[in-house]
């Protein structure tokens, strides 16, 4: 009965800490307000990348069709 009353104590005073670290997490203003701000940039960021599609992919092939036509063949190919 020892061996099970240790265990009990302890899961209750596991419990107890992990319900107080989650406590502490949340009073914490600096934490918080670190995660709030990057989750903003991050949804700032996605949201131009939104806005620019369009252009973006235009901008893209233009500069993969310059990229790939100027691409003829290997330099030093035959010293090989």
């Amino acid at each position: 009965m020892n061996v099970l009353d240790n265990m009990a104590v302890s899961a209750k005073v596991y419990m107890w800490k992990c319900k107080e670290n989650i406590k502490n997490f949340f009073e914490e203003q600096q934490g918080v307000s670190n995660v709030v701000a990057t989750i903003i940039l991050v949804l700032i960021v996605v949201l131009l990348i939104a806005a620019f599609w369009g252009s973006l992919q235009e901008l893209m092939s233009q500069l993969w069709e310059k990229i790939s036509g100027k691409a003829t063949g290997i330099e030093g190919k035959d010293s090989l």
